[in-house]
């Protein structure tokens, strides 16, 4: 059976938008790790609150069965899913087999929508085209007045779709695909790859992989700068604002971010199980649910912030006014989190339906937004370090009102507003056993990403103020840069798995040696931008010269290590691609936990004796836990079996 191409940038995108430090995007999932059965999921039903009350009885014993019942087909089906459905970064729709039918999947709208099977169709009408494989397709054309007739005695204008030959072009593949020209496409796709016609070069797929970064790197860029404003805007002020904002962000991310992002996580396995089943209101209530368990466990959170942020920062931090900073940034951001709530699950309920881009949408509004706030609250209105955590607030605000918008307002054929059926104060706090026990391991593979750049800010903090503040610098611009190969590395993952779909493994392989080679030229202009630009990069965040010049000093070390973290990041990638992301799993685990931040701590603060490193010592560390890293999955990928690849996915598919 020959295969198709089953994802899109946008799909795999949406779900890894799970920002740790500074927004580092996290280059693995919990679920990479994960693994579940039926006996666990039988211990998690039987402490399931099943009671109802009243006239609902009836009805929410029905909820709670199809709860049941969607949980275990979950776990059924990540026990069987094919190859390329465990590769994808997005985890939030059902398994697509190779066999399924670009054509029934618009027509569905349960796998893909109208747009994202556009996307596919014309990725595979382009290798089509590239290899000289005629392809049928419609020209839309206005029928016009013939010479010596008047308008008025004519027909009203119609448009008539005039069937022609040859290979579809580029801008033909980006306008409306009708159903007529999907099933042609899919037809010769078919044939071609049984015929083994479909070829592709090293150019080809340099461009294609060039132009799918292109915007995905504008995105993740937008989305990082949501951290990076803050420290951008406080740098000015002092090294002790500048120190105190960066603690408090990572606070922040340890005890809200990060425990928000791993229970919102239950919903990526239940609400496309409700709506492949096409159980819209159920899709609502689960949201429902979810919402209500993350703020009242965030209302907890904020609390103990209030009462307690302080008094624990002094006790851990050896400076008392960067604590205190730190803890008004708690204080304030607190107002913002019920939004961040709001905004990652309902991220997930518009994904759920296949509505990837309208979290994009909101990011490119409120992105803007937030860098004016900053600007605007610090310094034109006289807040000063407090404005920073007020522009935080409003945005997590702005960002959830930006996704409510989009769903009223919406004229998306997936029509997110079927799934909700009002509020139902009796039903969403039950059955929160199961949303938990799916989030408990969640929540701790996503603590542990965050956690690795934590602690270098952590232990930079007894290094004294100066230096904590330049870290900050050091962790923003290293973020900030990170961005561009992360992009490549989602355009890489979603290729290689495509070809792998499509039983095409000579075409994964080029593309893996593409990726590479086009990572050098990433890792090398992202060394070039530090290492040239870093006085003025240093100059940019602040304008104490003890800060600048211990930034400038570490510079050139986080220069070199561009080149390791940007085959780190697209070698990850790879392997997603070609479901063996445990290995890079496991290997960023080791790597940083093991041997970068011990060996990172000891040349910070113990070698050699007479002078210890400092900053430059914690930063080797990471650097040597980005070589093992990028190196290994690299390794991993060129030396992959790539035709046992596709076997496996052929295998897992027809069990499944």
């Amino acid at each position: 059976m020959s295969g198709k191409f089953s994802f899109t940038t946008a799909d795999r995108r949406a779900s890894t938008s799970v920002a740790g430090s500074l927004g580092r995007t996290s280059l693995f999932i919990p679920q990479d790790f994960i693994e579940r059965n039926s006996s666990q999921l039988e211990n998690a039903l039987d402490g399931m609150d099943s009671t109802s009350e009243g006239e609902d009885n009836e009805e929410d014993t029905q909820d709670e069965e199809e709860q049941r019942t969607l949980l275990a087909n979950a776990v059924e089906a990540e026990s069987s899913q094919p190859l390329q459905s465990q590769s994808r970064n997005d985890l939030t729709l059902p398994p697509i087999t190779h066999s399924t039918s670009v054509a029934t999947s618009v027509a569905s709208g349960r796998h893909l929508g109208r747009k994202t099977t556009k996307q596919i169709l014309s990725e595979e009408a382009d290798l089509l085209e590239r290899n000289g494989i005629p392809v049928r397709r419609y020209s839309t054309i206005s029928a016009t007045p013939r010479e010596g007739v008047q308008a008025s005695e004519l027909i009203p204008t119609r448009i008539m779709r005039v069937p022609s030959y040859g290979a579809l072009s580029r801008v033909a593949t980006k306008q409306e695909i009708e159903p007529e020209d999907a099933s042609v496409i899919d037809q010769n796709w078919q044939e071609a790859i049984r015929s083994g016609k479909i070829q592709t070069t090293p150019a080809f797929e340099f461009k294609t992989i060039f132009t799918s970064s292109i915007p995905l790197i504008i995105t993740f860029l937008l989305q990082s700068s949501l951290g990076v404003c803050s420290v951008f805007a406080v740098g000015h002020i002092s090294p002790k604002a500048l120190a105190g904002v960066t603690l408090g962000m990572m606070s922040s991310n340890m005890t809200a971010i990060a425990v928000i992002a791993g229970l919102a996580s239950s919903l990526d396995t239940f609400l496309p199980q409700a709506y492949g089943a096409r159980k819209f209101k159920l899709v609502g209530l689960i949201f429902q649910r979810c919402v209500a368990l993350i703020l009242c466990v965030m209302v907890v959170v904020c609390t103990l912030w209030w009462l307690y942020a302080e008094r624990v920062l002094l006790t851990i931090l050896p400076d008392p006014e960067s604590a205190h900073y730190a803890a008004q940034y708690l204080k304030v951001t607190s107002f913002g989190i019920p939004g961040y709530v709001l905004f990652e699950t309902g991220k997930r309920f518009l994904q759920a339906q296949g509505i990837f881009d309208a979290s994009t949408y909101v990011l490119f509004v409120c992105a803007p937004l937030n860098a004016i706030m900053n600007y605007t609250f610090v310094w034109k209105l006289g807040f000063g370090y407090i404005g920073a955590p007020m522009a935080v607030a409003f945005n997590y605000t702005l960002m959830a009102l930006g996704l409510f918008l989009y769903t009223v307002y919406t004229k998306s054929e997936m029509n997110p507003r079927k799934c909700w059926n009002g509020i139902h104060p009796k039903k969403i706090f039950r059955n929160w056993g199961e949303l938990i026990w799916l989030s408990i391991p969640n929540l701790i593979m996503i603590v542990s990403e965050f956690l690795s750049f934590e602690i270098l800010t952590f232990l930079a903090s007894y290094l004294g103020t100066t230096v904590l503040a330049a870290q900050s610098v050091v962790a923003t611009m290293a973020s900030l840069t990170y961005q561009v190969p992360y992009g490549v590395s989602i355009a890489a993952s979603t290729r290689i798995a495509n070809f792998l779909g499509a039983q095409l493994p000579d075409a994964a392989h080029v593309t893996a040696k593409v990726v590479f080679a086009f990572t050098g030229f990433v890792g090398l202009f992202n060394c070039s931008f530090i290492f040239f630009g870093r006085y003025r990069i240093a100059d940019w965040f602040s304008n104490d010269a003890d800060v600048i010049k211990v930034v400038s000093h570490v510079f050139p070390v986080i220069a070199f290590i561009q080149i390791f973290d940007a085959l780190n990041a697209t070698s990850a990638g790879c392997l997603r691609g070609q479901g063996m992301q445990k290995i890079g799993g496991y290997a960023n685990l080791i790597s940083y936990y093991l041997i970068g931040i011990p060996i990172g701590a000891v040349l910070a603060f113990l070698y050699p004796k007479s002078h210890p490193l400092g900053l430059l010592g914690l930063w080797s560390g990471v650097g040597l836990a980005l070589f093992i890293i990028g190196t290994t999955q690299w390794y991993f990928v060129l030396h992959a079996d790539y035709r046992k690849l596709v076997e496996d996915a052929i295998r897992r598919n027809e069990s499944a």
